[in-house]
């Protein structure tokens, strides 16, 4: 979906420094460049994360996702296309668990993972910063859709059974806050899904086909699973399940044949091995997290 974006040409113009906004350190080694970003991995040994910096500020940042959408009909369909399986194995991770409540998704896009569960009887809430997007989404969905900045959006604390954020967590700038607000919008008990791309085995490849991998400065974080478990277990999720779950069907030929690949690859190992072995080049994966 990164490559549907549009990037302003001055989105390299003032840009900041940060540190690692999962333990808060400052030291860091270089890994690399990712579309002239330079990507950087926490030197703490029990840390790890690797992040963009420098970066847009802010306020870049939020121009940017107001408007990332360009008008194209042809988009809705082919994201659905992309991401049918993985909606639907979602959906089923969550009413394995509790058929219906109240979800909300952070950064729904055109809605179709609420459809997903709307068709499944839950009451559904969308937050998405693209107008492009939320307008489409509101058409095709019952429950409201919030055209706001997750981190501006006003919603109840402990209001949702079942929060889900797709592809969403990599591109924000303050990830401990970001799973901090979910965490505190679920009840007691409530479950979370979130899907990122894990970037960083892959970056002998990235650099061997001369290919952008971490999508800088779109994505600005790669979570190992020992560093998003620590982050989630720090803002007090009881679990953290790691799962490599179904690939994404990307319309890149390269980047479709990697994740089915791979993919099927990952879930294998994962089959085989109980959820004990992750294979580390699936190139995403899932975590179901319990408050």
């Amino acid at each position: 979906m990164t490559r549907y974006y549009r990037i302003p040409d001055d989105i390299k113009h003032d840009l900041v420094e940060v540190t690692c906004a999962v333990c808060g350190g400052t030291r860091a080694r270089t890994l690399g460049y990712d579309n002239g970003f330079r990507i950087q991995k926490c030197a703490d040994p029990r840390c790890g994360f690797v992040y963009v910096n420098p970066r847009p500020s802010q306020q870049q940042l939020l121009k940017l996702y107001l408007d990332y959408y360009p008008q194209s009909d042809n988009i809705p369909e082919k994201w659905i296309a992309e991401m049918r399986d993985v909606f639907t194995q979602v959906a089923r991770w969550l009413t394995s668990r509790q058929s219906r409540g109240r979800v909300l998704d952070v950064g729904c896009s055109f809605g179709h993972m609420l459809a997903e569960m709307e068709k499944r009887g839950w009451q559904s809430v969308g937050v998405e910063p693209s107008k492009t997007a939320a307008d489409y989404a509101q058409k095709q969905l019952k429950g409201a859709v919030i055209n706001r900045p997750f981190e501006e959006a006003q919603l109840e604390r402990e209001s949702f059974d079942a929060l889900i954020s797709l592809y969403v967590l990599e591109h924000v700038n303050d990830p401990r806050a970001f799973l901090t607000k979910c965490f505190e919008l679920l009840r007691f008990a409530g479950q979370a899904v979130i899907r990122i791309p894990r970037t960083e085995p892959l970056m002998p490849v990235q650099r061997l086909l001369g290919r952008s991998l971490m999508y800088a400065p779109m994505h600005l974080s790669d979570f190992s699973p020992r560093v998003m478990q620590r982050l989630c277990r720090d803002i007090g999720f009881r679990t953290v399940e790691v799962r490599v779950g179904r690939a994404r069907r990307s319309h890149d030929l390269v980047e479709n044949a990697g994740a089915l690949v791979l993919g099927s690859i990952g879930q294998l190992v994962e089959a085989v091995s109980g959820g004990t072995i992750l294979f580390p080049w699936t190139g995403s994966l899932s975590y179901h997290l319990t408050k």
